[in-house]
């Protein structure tokens, strides 16, 4: 199953087209699709996880938690919204 989630505003468009590309890509490597959740969120959301769980007093655009097992792809996706917003800007 994948699942998008959202702690900020935004809210991701064309979920099923998402979706089937995510399908594909797991398929074109040879592995199968498990439990992977997409959580779109704030600076400080993903803050406190990386300070949580990585020990990381900074800022980032993406954390993953890897729960693989074998050739199945399970997992979870923390994305911080703001951070991706500013990046694009300052990295164009």
């Amino acid at each position: 199953m994948i699942t998008f989630n959202s702690y900020t505003d935004f809210n991701l468009k064309q979920k099923k087209k998402h979706k089937g590309w995510l399908r594909f890509v797991i398929n074109n490597e040879n592995f199968r699709q498990g439990d992977l959740a997409f959580v779109f969120c704030d600076d400080s959301y993903l803050l406190n996880l990386n300070t949580k769980f990585l020990n990381h007093d900074t800022l980032t655009d993406v954390i993953t938690f890897d729960y693989n097992i074998g050739r199945q792809i399970n997992g979870d996706i923390f994305i911080s919204c703001d951070r991706v917003m500013e990046n694009s800007f300052r990295f164009k």
